[in-house]
This record gives structure tokens, C-alpha cells and sequence, in this order.
């Protein structure tokens, strides 16, 4: 009977891990769409593209936290005075998706 428990336990907690995984890629989608249709590229770079009046992005989520991301993009100036980043302008789960996107984007091991 434990037996027939603890089965029962890692296969609920690997479908959920799935699951979780799952719905943390389609937040990643729309984040990535999110910021493709507000023109983030025209200011910002990634991997080579984009425009250089914002900070590089590419491992964003390797350098900052899920907090510091979202903080940033909320209130701009009050995490870097003098920024030029404007601040975020959407619902709470579109920057909740364009968080989980940039926080996807992770250094590449062996690269600088």
C-alpha cells in the first residue's frame, strides 16, 4: 500500500511539474510576442539585433532577478535615476509574460 502511495505521489508530481513547464513556455510565447509588438528591439539588443539605446538583453536573466526585472519595469527611475527606459505599459499578466520572458533568456554556458 505505501508502495502504491509513493507511486502515486511522483506521478502527480512529475504530470504537475509538466504542466507547470508547459504553461511556463506559453508565458514565455506571449512575453516574446509582448515585446516584439511594443518594439522593445527598437531600443534594446539581443544576440546582435537591435538598437543601442538600451541595455543589452541577451542573459538578462542570468544578471537579474524575477523582482529586479519587474520592479525596473514598472518604476524605471526608481531603480535607475537618469534611465531612459519608459515605464511598462500594460496589464499585470502581460508584464508578468514579458518578465518570464526576459528571465528565459539565460547566458549560454562558455559564452561571455
Amino acid at each position: 500500500m505505501c508502495l502504491n502511495i509513493a507511486v502515486g505521489v511522483l506521478v502527480v508530481t512529475f504530470f504537475g511539474s509538466m504542466a507547470s513547464a508547459q504553461g511556463d513556455e506559453a508565458l514565455i510565447e506571449k512575453g516574446k510576442e509582448i515585446y516584439n509588438e511594443k518594439k522593445c528591439s527598437m531600443c534594446h539588443k539581443m544576440d546582435g539585433v537591435g538598437g543601442d539605446i538600451g541595455s543589452e538583453l541577451s542573459g538578462v536573466g542570468s544578471r537579474r532577478d524575477t523582482e529586479w526585472i519587474k520592479g525596473f519595469l514598472k518604476d524605471p527611475k526608481s531603480v535607475i535615476p537618469g534611465t531612459k527606459q519608459p515605464p511598462f505599459k500594460g496589464t499585470d499578466e502581460e508584464l508578468e509574460a514579458v518578465v518570464t520572458y526576459l528571465m528565459s533568456l539565460k547566458k549560454q554556458a562558455g559564452t561571455k
